[in-house]
């Protein structure tokens, strides 16, 4: 439920937008094949998101983080960028698995994304009210209301929400302590102009 995530708002090393995507049956270093993405070198959470403000501005690189998050998932965390977006990155991740994407902007608008072999299953905004879209959204649509989008306008209720699906279609459980007790591939990847 929401309420489980309510931990996140209070993460402020991440108010300035962030993405955190889940890969079912990918390691690290294949997420990072599969990205084109070089690993820099290898980082604790705090230096993950803690330097800074995170990416700013019109870059031509994307930096994040990949760590195994459980025996099944890899976990690719970004902090203030635009991966959330990167469909051109995203979906050959995607081939022969799954993928799950919670992303929000510095601007406040955000993205829920599950794709399972390119195919689309479910994309929309979980901080507005706007459609859902997908082969799958009208069957998830009793998935997503319970993880708590009930028509709470408050940005971190529905961060929260977010959060909450994620665990819902992936089976983990994200908390700070998890997230701290990882190293992360510190990686960088060119992007589009």
């Amino acid at each position: 439920m929401a309420g489980d995530y309510g931990w996140f708002s209070q993460v402020g090393d991440l108010s300035k937008g962030f993405c955190f995507v889940w890969v079912l049956g990918v390691r690290p270093v294949q997420v990072l094949e599969r990205m084109g993405a070089d690993e820099l070198e290898r980082i604790g959470w705090q230096q993950l998101v803690g330097a800074g403000d995170g990416q700013r501005g019109v870059t031509d690189k994307r930096y994040f983080g990949v760590s195994r998050i459980s025996d099944d998932w890899s976990l690719v965390v970004e902090d203030n960028g635009s991966l959330g977006r990167a469909d051109e990155l995203l979906r050959p991740l995607s081939v022969g698995t799954k993928v799950v994407v919670v992303h929000r902007d510095a601007d406040g608008r955000g993205r829920f994304l599950l794709l399972e072999d390119q195919s689309v299953r479910l994309d929309f905004d979980p901080m507005s009210d706007g459609p859902r879209a997908g082969a799958a959204a009208a069957a998830l649509n009793p998935t997503v209301e319970a993880s708590g989008f009930d028509g709470a306008a408050e940005p971190a209720r529905r961060t929260a929400a977010a959060f909450a699906l994620a665990e819902r279609l992936t089976g983990v459980r994200l908390d700070l302590e998890v997230l701290r007790g990882r190293t992360y591939l510190f990686s960088v990847v060119p992007a589009p102009l």
